[in-house]
């Protein structure tokens, strides 16, 4: 078997997320659905699966779904998760969220992403704009978050403003004060959104941690 240290982050990270992904679904992932979980494209997923294929660490066939772990591949994954497996379980990225100026809120899957048991997070929203990063969150960064309809004051989440076909999104710090709700950038060159009573508002969820993938 290889040793662990020949392998490229990149190159686990994408043995983990096939391994997740078929624990979820019960079928490998194509090229296309592995690199939306990695951050990549078809193309650079591909490239990792055969770098991994010439490790013996997985099995390639012609088949579109045609991938999965050898023996080896999970030896090495439970050898570097100290013996023990670690249970995985998918969570929908839906759609994307503005850290700027609210993005129009769209429901579609663009993917699943593998995360560990007991995280918190119920799905993942892939941030546009820059209105967060003095909390950390940047551009292209993807926020995970626990569905909730409420929050405390001085969370950070996916509010949605707006109703119907108009319903936009963005991530913010929940601010609530009488007769309003302050949503406030960590960017001192924006200013906050505020929602008087009476305005379409709802709260999607609490961003619970973020995801930066490095390319």
């Amino acid at each position: 078997m290889p040793p662990q240290e020949s392998l490229s982050p990149r190159q686990e990270a994408a043995l983990r997320s096939l391994r997740a992904f078929h624990a979820r679904h019960g079928f490998p992932p194509t090229r296309a659905e592995l690199g939306r979980l990695l951050g990549v494209s078809a193309q650079t997923a591909d490239f990792h699966l055969r770098a991994l294929a010439r490790k013996g660490l997985i099995r390639i066939s012609r088949q579109a779904r045609g991938v999965e772990p050898t023996p080896a591949g999970e030896a090495l994954l439970a050898a570097a998760d100290g013996g023990a497996r670690v249970e995985a379980r998918a969570v929908p990225v839906v759609g994307r969220v503005a850290a700027g100026a609210p993005l129009t809120a769209i429901e579609n899957l663009e993917g699943t992403l593998p995360l560990p048991e007991g995280c918190g997070a119920d799905f993942a929203l892939r941030v546009q704009g820059d209105s967060m990063i003095e909390a950390g969150i940047l551009d292209g960064d993807l926020v995970l978050v626990e569905q909730a309809e409420s929050a405390r004051k001085g969370d950070i989440v996916v509010a949605l403003l707006g109703e119907g076909d108009e319903v936009e999104a963005t991530v913010k710090r929940y601010l609530p004060e009488r007769g309003r709700v302050v949503l406030r950038p960590a960017n001192p060159t924006l200013s906050d959104i505020v929602v008087r009573r009476g305005q379409p508002f709802a709260i999607a969820g609490r961003v619970v941690g973020v995801l930066r993938l490095w390319k």
